[in-house]
């Protein structure tokens, strides 16, 4: 079945806020990492900021069926240790239809009170859980008779597992080790600077992803200082036609920075071109899905940026 394809915007915002998540295996109801190949439904881990998997099987029957017994066991999980359903008590929800593959929900009208990371985490778990029945390939979800619609107001549509970063824990993926180039802000904030670090990282994880994560690390050596802060939200990152597209959330405007606003965007920008073996040619940031932005009041966000070798300094 072809995908269907959303408007960048909405891909961004969905897939995004995404990429922040960690999908560990490990613990399930019977105390066995999920295998791999073997069915699992999605719950909230313990503290609520990332998705579990634990072990599933269905009684059988038509895809309806068991599309409806998983939405019960995930709404009200046997003997959780550790984790909880991803749907909270107040929102319910029932399936609207289900033909050609395409599973309609629809969902009470608490969804629309639900934190914007709860949401996403609600919308991952459901959609990957139910798309592993056999019948099941897309999911779309109502709130009443309308609809979900992404905050700039274009229907979701229909969501495949494909349309969520895939990260089950190391039972289930490889590990494998890079090394990249990193540009960090001088000591004395005057440039950019070079820092070459060695990383171990899941298979599944994307290279864009994994230079965004160790830059909110910060750098190692100090002769160079960091330009983003380390609580920044990172919620989602693509690459399409030679350009990355970096989403930030709105806390990324407000955050305190040691640097100038240039050094910050450059940042980003330089170490994901160096990094990306002619993959990025240029780096599009936004906010919350939105690019008419000018960060701190100098950068403006609303084209993409090329590297820029003129900040680069020589490492001390």
């Amino acid at each position: 079945m072809k995908k269907q394809y959303r408007s960048l915007r909405a891909v961004l915002l969905l897939t995004a806020a995404l990429l922040a998540l960690a999908l560990v295996s490990g613990c399930g109801r019977e105390k066995s990492a999920v295998e791999q190949g073997k069915g699992y439904l999605l719950y909230v881990e313990q503290g609520g900021m990332s998705l579990l998997p634990v072990a599933w099987e269905p009684s059988g029957g038509e895809s309806q069926d068991m599309a409806e017994e998983a939405l019960e066991e995930m709404k009200d999980p046997s003997d959780p240790d550790g984790y909880a359903s991803a749907i909270p008590e107040e929102v319910s929800v029932e399936i609207k239809g289900l033909q050609g593959g395409k599973l309609d929900l629809t969902f009470s009208d608490a969804y629309r009170s639900l934190p914007k990371r709860r949401e996403v985490l609600l919308r991952a778990a459901v959609v990957q859980s139910l798309t592993q029945i056999e019948g099941i390939s897309r999911v779309r979800f109502f709130i009443g008779d309308e609809p979900l619609k992404e905050a700039d107001g274009t229907e979701t549509g229909y969501m495949g597992a494909d349309d969520f970063v895939q990260n089950i824990g190391s039972a289930l993926n490889s590990y494998q080790k890079t090394e990249l180039t990193l540009c960090f802000a001088s000591s004395d904030g005057s440039g950019l600077q070079e820092e070459t670090v060695n990383v171990r990282y899941n298979s599944n994880t994307s290279l864009q992803k994994l230079i965004l994560e160790q830059l909110l690390k910060g750098p190692k050596s100090q002769a160079c200082q960091a330009t983003l802060p380390a609580d920044t939200i990172l919620l989602g990152v693509s690459v399409k036609d030679g350009i990355c597209y970096v989403n930030f959330d709105e806390g990324f405007l407000s955050q305190e920075y040691q640097v100038s606003p240039e050094l910050v965007v450059f940042s980003i920008v330089n170490s994901l071109v160096e990094n990306g073996g002619g993959e990025v040619r240029a780096v599009q940031i936004s906010v919350n899905g939105e690019t008419d932005i000018t960060f701190q009041n100098t950068v403006d966000l609303s084209h993409p940026f090329e590297r820029n070798p003129d900040l680069m300094e020589e490492t001390k």
